[in-house]
């Protein structure tokens, strides 16, 4: 039976092929394609955690170890097809695959597939880029959206040849906000919003609020929203929500309302950022919220 990631808290098993998915189709944004490696790498980010972002006082930006060890530790919740934890058969490193570890371990273990789970410095169709080591190149190419600007955190799926050594076939990349934070971003703006929510939460943290920043992350990819939890000690104090636009690059104010989205929550834009509307909001609700709880 051909290896795959198999979710512990569910009975489906999701494949990862050794074959190319579909191509987009005409005006079809690569992330738009849920493909099998997409969901693998969503579903490890979402068990690991790396699409919240709680207070400082539970979680701070660390660095680059702790974020890849939290996702070799969700790793180990996994089972792959082949019966093997992804962990077993999963390098955060790309040492392995050069000196031939990769190989020989799936070799004695029986196993068709491995997996690298890179944090790379640029991603082009064909290859990863590592600044000065040699660039790894991926024989099937890698999907995802790799118009962002790096960094990308890049999920691929290894084989051994006939010689015994091992080849990436495919990969997915995901762009992420950086290499200490590996909560996924959907443009480089949303990059910088992301930067100036974190800068607030740090702030809030001082006055004694607990600011969690999540962003759901499923099968399809990430939620165009952010969900912003307020809570002083035990108790709740607000929850807020921020639309994204689906172009960040090119959306206008004209296209999401002047500022307010449905149900309360902010349509955030380039332009409204930059003016400051934003933030005057978040800080209005704020106070709002710490005003009805007695604050």
């Amino acid at each position: 039976m051909q290896d795959g990631f198999a979710r512990t808290s569910a009975p489906e098993f999701l494949s990862i092929s050794l074959d190319n998915a579909l191509p987009p189709l005409p005006g079809e944004k690569p992330e738009q394609i849920a493909s099998d490696l997409g969901r693998g790498l969503w579903s490890l980010m979402a068990r690991a955690g790396r699409n919240v972002l709680p207070g400082p006082a539970h979680r701070s930006e660390l660095g680059l170890t702790d974020e890849l060890d939290a996702l070799v530790e969700a790793a180990g919740q996994v089972v792959l097809t082949s019966g093997h934890r992804l962990s077993e058969l999963l390098w955060t490193r790309s040492g392995p695959y050069w000196n031939g570890a990769l190989a020989r371990t799936l070799i004695l273990q029986q196993a068709r597939q491995g997996f690298l789970l890179l944090l790379a410095q640029a991603v082009t169709p064909r290859a990863i880029l590592f600044g000065h080591a040699s660039p790894l190149v991926v024989e099937l190419g890698i999907e995802g959206d790799l118009d962002l600007p790096s960094p990308h955190l890049v999920l691929l799926v290894c084989t051994v040849d006939p010689t015994g050594k091992a080849v990436a076939r495919r990969g997915y990349a995901q762009a992420i906000k950086n290499a200490r934070c590996f909560m996924p971003v959907g443009s480089a703006f949303e990059r910088d919003a992301l930067e100036a929510l974190i800068a607030l939460r740090d702030k809030l943290d001082c006055h004694g609020v607990d600011c969690t920043i999540m962003r759901d992350l499923g099968e399809d990819g990430f939620a165009r929203e952010w969900q912003i939890g307020l809570r002083r000690e035990e108790t709740t104090i607000g929850q807020l929500r921020i639309v994204l636009p689906s172009d960040a690059g090119s959306a206008e104010d004209g296209e999401m309302g002047a500022a307010m989205a449905e149900d309360g929550a902010f349509a955030l834009t380039p332009a409204n950022f930059e003016d400051g509307r934003f933030v005057a909001w978040l800080e209005r609700e704020i106070g709002k919220n710490g005003a009805a709880n007695g604050e």
